[in-house]
């Protein structure tokens, strides 16, 4: 496949998963039908584009000591997003529809992480950024595709707490050990 043809595929890949997370942090804040099944595969997808990414900064020139912070960082950010999501998503059900909201600001994370990871590998790369093969990194660019894998890593680490606190919550309202509201509740 010519270059030219694997940076439209990638390019309209990534355009798409930008505009279904901007979609989904648009309807996680007005409310959402519930569905546990979609919330494992979004957020599979999500972990998957984030490791991804950082899996190939390594192709690129960064040290593999960073996978350590990286995963670390990932921990510690999920296990905050699964706390602070318990305040912050409210269940709620219409007839027999069970409905959330709240955690958007986690999306909002992953979606700035992401799309700064882009912008410096287009930057520094240019179109060699979607040939999908290896470059090398020195200096600034390095350093800046560290801090930017840092950052996905954490907003990746976030979106698996807030699932993770989705499947619990779900799991307790489903066993009948938590109740919700009948109407959309205010947050």
């Amino acid at each position: 496949m010519p270059a030219t043809s694997s940076y439209l595929v990638i390019l309209i890949v990534v355009a798409l998963v930008l505009v279904r997370v901007s979609r989904r942090v648009l309807a996680s804040h007005k409310g959402t039908a519930f569905s546990i099944s979609r919330t494992y595969i979004y957020t599979a997808v999500y972990i998957l584009i984030g490791v991804a990414f950082s899996a190939l900064s390594y192709a690129e020139g960064v040290p593999y000591l960073v996978a350590l912070p990286e995963a670390a960082l990932a921990a510690v950010a999920a296990a905050g997003s699964y706390f602070y999501s318990d305040r912050r998503i409210a269940f709620w059900k219409e007839g027999e529809t069970l409905y959330f909201r709240g955690g958007v600001v986690i999306y909002l994370v992953y979606l700035v992480a992401l799309v700064a990871r882009l912008a410096l590998d287009v930057a520094f790369l240019g179109p060699a950024a979607f040939s999908l093969s290896s470059a090398s990194l020195t200096g600034a660019a390095l350093y800046s595709t560290i801090a930017t894998d840092l950052l996905l890593t954490f907003g990746v680490g976030l979106l698996l707490g807030r699932a993770v606190r989705l499947a619990m919550r779900y799991s307790k309202i489903s066993r009948g050990e938590e109740q919700v509201q009948g109407a959309r509740p205010g947050i």
